[in-house]
């Protein structure tokens, strides 16, 4: 009798143990695709910023603000980042071929950037420029978004 009584003071301790080790198995496998990360490091800049630029001169752009949405090749968005207040951003994707699709902060046809493709590989750093252009030559114009 006495041994049943601490067999049923012990159980429920012994299936809390339990419990609680395979939630945390469970959950240390929730942390990602688990295949191999590489990182997308970048740079975003806006330009020209006059019309002119002379030859040997100091470029005609400054680093800009804006967000990236990051979408795998023929598939969904997987993430979107923001560059900071230095043009600047990262993140960390699994390895594969993406396409970053900038996002105008005015929701106006200039600045445009075009979407960029980038190979994210295993255990490796991916750098990228995204340029938007101010469309201040008048040379080239975005793509029209009217169907």
């Amino acid at each position: 009798m006495e041994r049943a009584a601490r067999l049923r003071s012990v159980a429920p301790v012994a299936v809390a143990r339990l419990t609680l080790t395979i939630l945390a198995v469970a959950f240390a496998g929730c942390g990602g695709s688990g295949g191999p990360v590489g990182r997308l490091e970048g740079l975003v800049t806006l330009g020209p910023l006059t019309p002119v630029e002379q030859v040997g001169g100091p470029p005609s752009e400054r680093v800009y603000q804006a967000s990236i949405e990051v979408r795998e090749q023929g598939g969904g968005r997987v993430a979107t980042v923001s560059s900071g207040k230095d043009g600047r951003f990262s993140v960390s994707l699994p390895a594969g071929r993406y396409t970053l699709v900038p996002g105008n902060p005015t929701d106006s046809p200039l600045p445009y950037a075009a979407p960029v493709n980038v190979v994210i590989e295993s255990g490796g750093v991916t750098k990228v420029t995204i340029a938007f252009d101010t469309g201040i030559r008048a040379a080239e114009s975005p793509p029209s978004t009217t169907p």
